[in-house]
């Protein structure tokens, strides 16, 4: 019988109190696997619906998109004063109220906003804004802005109601690089760039090389002398073994019609329906659209990025209405920060405050939510926000996912109708 991640740590609790040098991480991990029901957080189920099937999509617009051009507030006189080159024509915007509206670049987000899918969180940011690329992003990730936060909201998530330390494939991230999100002492996570490049040793097409290459590897892993950064090194690549012949398998079984454009974003979001139509398990993904870092040529660079977003999403929300799963699955924008009000002399903006947060899926309560910020009353040339994101994550995490966002964030934050 396979030995479980918490009991395989467990075995290294007596080396690590014993006093023997092990990884600073390993040992806490220890610490903690022994410390009992302290570990995991109390889930709050929230309202009644069943949310044992429903998904998180968290989509990261890397680089700072500038939220004012994504969702313009085309009834302001301010808005064409402060930006006379890079303003969107009015007659342009896709109207939302008689207010605000989108940028003619996201023409199916409109579509699918008309038909209640879409909501629309505006004025997101948090005390104190850091413009920051680095720690910009190192606060969103952690939901922590007042300091160095060392685990991640969506790890502190997965190990508080989904996974705890003795399941693996909870949360998949599309990429070579695990984020902060997902950082915590006891959870798993693997990046991966696509199915296909997700195994161990020889191609899928030579199947006889790759099974005795990672027979090798698992008789070569039972043979541990017992350390515990051993163990977990051990039991790790186990875990990754296992999840490569899982994701293998769903790939082999998926097909699909949905007209994806190129590209890395896109060929995310279709590995993500391809996992999702395999069922087996993942409640967060995670997958990035960069590039949005636009402090010259902004009009053209900008646009290219957001029809990319616009096109990928549709052609997933195919996917997903194909798999009958659209209902299940939500998906959030976030980026570290927003732009400054007014335009740059190179046709760009720099570094800014509070965004608009997109949250896109078929079981949502769709809509405008939060105030948009004054363009009149700003901090320095910047927006104040209006909404924190704790707000945001904790309207996830409670009426979408049935967990208790003020434990997981750590405080109580006043709460968006997001779910159905």
């Amino acid at each position: 019988m396979p030995v479980e991640r918490r009991d395989f740590l467990k075995s290294g609790i007596g080396l690590v109190s014993a006093g023997l040098v092990v990884p600073s991480f390993l040992a806490e991990t220890a610490r903690l696997l022994g410390s009992g029901p302290s570990v995991a957080l109390a889930a709050d189920p929230g309202p009644k619906a069943d949310r044992s099937r429903r998904i998180l999509v968290v989509v990261q617009l890397a680089g700072g998109n500038d939220g004012l051009n994504t969702l313009v507030h085309y009834a302001d006189p301010l808005y064409y004063r402060a930006r006379p080159t890079l303003a969107i024509p009015r007659e342009q915007v896709l109207p939302l109220d008689g207010d605000v509206g989108f940028t003619p670049h996201l023409k199916h987000l409109k579509a699918r906003y008309d038909a209640g899918q879409v909501a629309v969180v505006q004025g997101v940011g948090y005390p104190n804004p850091d413009r920051s690329h680095f720690h910009g992003m190192e606060i969103w990730q952690t939901a922590v802005p007042d300091q160095l936060g060392e685990t991640g909201w969506l790890g502190r998530y997965l190990q508080a109601c989904v996974c705890g330390t003795d399941k693996h494939l909870e949360g998949i991230v599309m990429g070579g690089v695990v984020p902060k999100s997902f950082w915590t002492e006891l959870t798993l996570v693997p990046a991966i760039a696509n199915l296909a490049a997700f195994q161990y040793g020889s191609p899928r097409a030579n199947p006889a090389a790759r099974g005795y290459e990672v027979q090798a590897l698992r008789t070569a892993l039972t043979q541990s002398r017992g350390r515990p950064e051993e163990e977990f090194l051990r039991r790790s690549t186990q875990v990754a073994l296992d999840d490569a012949d899982v994701l293998g398998r769903v790939a082999d079984g998926y097909q699909t019609v949905a007209a994806y454009p190129t590209g890395y974003f896109a060929e995310s979001l279709k590995t993500i329906a391809q996992i999702i139509a395999g069922d087996v398990g993942t409640r967060v993904f995670v997958a990035t659209l960069g590039g949005f870092d636009t402090h010259a040529g902004q009009a053209a660079h900008q646009q290219r990025l957001l029809t990319d977003l616009d096109n990928s999403l549709e052609a997933f929300m195919q996917d997903l209405e194909r798999l009958g799963r659209q209902d299940d699955v939500m998906v959030m924008t976030f980026s570290e920060f927003g732009r400054r009000v007014t335009e740059s002399g190179s046709n760009g903006t720099d570094h800014g405050t509070a965004e608009p947060l997109l949250i896109l899926g078929g079981g949502l309560r769709g809509g405008l939510h939060g105030a948009y910020p004054s363009l009149s009353e700003l901090d320095r040339g910047d927006l104040k926000y209006t909404t924190d994101f704790r707000s945001v994550y904790g309207s996830v995490l409670h009426d979408w996912l049935g967990a208790s966002g003020a434990q997981i964030l750590g405080g109580t934050f006043p709460r968006l109708s997001l779910a159905a």
